[in-house]
């Protein structure tokens, strides 16, 4: 569906293609190219608050700039609009937040003339709009958005568009820092060498004005066989960062010898370099070591002054480290098992963090750890959500209480908060929490993006998602995600270019089969939806979610039968171990049987399931919306409060 190209909106008509607006006696208004884009953030979220952030991120993508820029925007458009801050007409300000267009608004249509549509339009009414005599039914928000975002050079800032809006910020410095590579393959000690980029990662994320990638997005540029030149040139590239930090090491016994280096990307020259010898027992002090002469190397091309003041070492341990060398070492083998989402590497990750704690009681990111190892089982199974989050909590309020301005502790508190207790507004205060003690961490932007775009609140929601997978480009669960959304909102060749790069990085990975598959469906071609909804199935034997999925569209496409089969299958499951109730609950609202699946969706919120959080607007659960026990439930989850929202597979 095309974006709207004019809107109507007290005295005047916008123009999108001609990037003019018109007065109702016909003169047109000498606008910037700047301050046409914020008109026309505005009237197409009527009634929405646009924060500060957002209309910065969008009107000044790539640039650092201050309020008062934005201030001056908005203070000329109301003197072109003719507003007044005191009475409001168009732009209502939110103290401290943003702004808000409170004029309606109309979509108008191709038959119109210009002057008769200013006055009296015929149109399509927008969202947060109200006009007396509307000729059309409402456009839909979630197509409309879905347009919207989609429209192309929407801003009149360059061929971006109003698509900015979902860029997350260019930073001034983007950094990545690969595991060191072994001087000899002989007596190569792997943990070290992930290690060491673990350490600088931690010590340099919390510098403002660097974004630095996590270690997850790192971790597969790890191997011996790598060139040493051109690998950190491909991995710059594929993580799209201004700034390398490579080095190798050599361990023998108690010895340690270090070389690092600090690359710039465009043309792979040495801003610096350095080799050290130390003994193992001081690997932590090295470790501050190469973090502050990075920084040192950095600080003109970050354009902060005294970043390490002095010269002075900041210790690891103010971050949520430990000094304990055999704690250290049983946490980097704990981290590594839990990238995978298999519950056998999850079991061995919590088993090690945990020894890493019986080492080290004080040692706050192992219970992070610990927390985020707990709560991955969600993606590899199905997991009483009891089991999951009450251990988890345990280990992040430890955590809090050992490292209260800890940003992973913090997300980590967010997503219980969230998933668990249903608590929306102090979730989103544990998120913005961590966004502002460390914005490099990737489940603290995941966080906003999923309940921003769970609250009809689509333009901030996508750039904290987008934030989150530029953080970790090659993640398989942030690309299929990202996907998931953007099909969701109508946006299919973003959807589709999401869903190929986490394919190419985990070509069996399920969730991505699961995005696939609706991808198939939305474009009416069932046969290929159904087989790569089978596929998601054998690539998940141990969720049932992929079964449930399949077992609802069956039924939706008259393949009853197998339907059936399929929730008899997951009622059977369910009499020996958890099953989501919400997977039960899907397949039988897609049969008919309305009551059954309304006991289901009782039980989930028995259990906290967490698919609850996707109860506004999940398509699963179309045929129930009308049911009183339904709203019920939406008032119970205090999800009647918001609009329409965006939820993935």
């Amino acid at each position: 569906m095309s974006a709207p190209q004019r809107y109507a909106f007290g005295d005047f008509m916008l123009e999108r293609q001609q990037h003019r607006v018109r007065h109702r006696d016909g003169t047109l208004l000498n606008l910037t190219p700047r301050v046409f884009g914020a008109l026309l953030m505005f009237v197409e979220n009527p009634g929405d608050l646009l924060t500060k952030d957002v209309l910065l991120l969008a009107l000044w993508p790539g640039l650092v700039v201050e309020e008062n820029n934005l201030s001056q925007v908005v203070s000329a458009l109301r003197r072109a609009l003719g507003d007044d801050t005191q009475g409001s007409r168009y732009i209502q300000t939110v103290p401290r937040q943003g702004f808000r267009f409170v004029a309606a608004v109309s979509v108008l249509t191709d038959e119109e003339t210009p002057a008769a549509a200013a006055v009296e339009a015929t149109a399509v009414l927008l969202p947060g709009a109200a006009l007396t005599t509307p000729a059309q039914p409402a456009l839909p928000r979630r197509r409309w958005l879905g347009a919207a975002l989609a429209s192309g050079s929407a801003l009149g800032l360059g061929s971006g568009g109003w698509w900015l809006l979902n860029r997350a910020p260019v930073r001034p410095s983007t950094l990545a820092v690969l595991p060191f590579r072994p001087l000899m393959t002989e007596g190569r000690d792997e943990l070290l060498e992930f290690g060491m980029a673990d350490a600088l990662i931690s010590r340099l994320s919390t510098v403002p004005g660097l974004v630095v990638r996590p270690v997850s997005a790192v971790l597969r540029f790890d191997g011996s066989d790598q060139d040493p030149m051109q690998d950190p040139m491909r991995a710059a590239r594929d993580l799209d960062v201004q700034w390398i930090v490579d080095g190798s090491l050599q361990r023998r016994g108690d010895q340690l010898r270090v070389t690092a280096r600090l690359l710039w990307a465009a043309d792979g020259s040495a801003a610096w370099s350095g080799s050290f010898d130390e003994k193992f027992t001081n690997v932590f002090e090295l470790q501050d070591l190469i973090s502050n002469r990075v920084l040192a190397a950095l600080s003109p091309a970050l354009q902060t002054r005294a970043l390490v003041p002095g010269g002075a070492k900041v210790p690891l341990t103010a971050l949520g480290s430990t000094r304990n060398t055999d704690a250290y070492q049983l946490y980097l083998a704990a981290f590594s098992h839990a990238q995978s989402l298999h519950p056998e590497g999850l079991g061995k990750s919590r088993d090690l963090f945990q020894q890493a704690i019986a080492l080290d009681p004080n040692y706050a990111l192992a219970y992070v750890g610990l927390a985020e190892a707990h709560r991955r089982r969600l993606y590899a199974t199905d997991a009483v959500p009891a089991e999951v989050f009450e251990p988890a909590d345990a280990a992040i309020r430890r955590a809090l209480a050992l490292a209260p301005g800890l940003a992973e502790a913090h997300a980590g508190n967010g997503f219980k908060l969230y998933w668990y207790d249903f608590d929306w507004a102090e979730a989103e205060k544990e998120f913005r929490r961590a966004e502002s003690s460390n914005p490099s961490v990737v489940f603290a932007q995941l966080g906003l993006a999923m309940l921003m775009l769970t609250q009809d609140r689509p333009a901030q929601g996508f750039v904290h998602l987008r934030l989150a997978r530029e953080l970790d480009p090659l993640s398989p669960l942030l690309n299929s995600l990202e996907a998931s959304y953007l099909l969701d909102a109508g946006r299919f060749d973003e959807a589709r270019l999401r869903l190929t790069r986490a394919f190419d990085v985990a070509p069996n990975f399920w969730i991505a089969h699961m995005v696939q598959a609706l991808f198939h469906l939305a474009r009416k071609r069932p046969d290929e939806g159904i087989t790569a909804l089978r596929q998601a199935v054998v690539l998940a034997p141990t969720s049932s979610q992929p079964s449930s999925v399949l077992g609802m569209h069956l039924a939706r496409l008259g393949q009853r039968d197998e339907a059936r089969s399929i929730l008899n299958q997951l009622v059977e499951r369910a009499k020996t171990r958890y099953v989501a109730p919400t997977s039960l609950a899907a397949v039988q609202a897609a049969l008919g049987e309305t009551s059954s699946a309304l006991d289901s969706l009782d039980q989930a919120l028995a259990v906290r399931d967490q698919r609850l959080i996707f109860l506004k607007d999940d398509p699963r659960w179309v045929g129930l919306r009308q049911e009183p026990r339904f709203k019920a439930l939406m008032v119970q989850l205090k999800l009647d409060r918001f609009g329409p929202g965006l939820s993935p597979p």
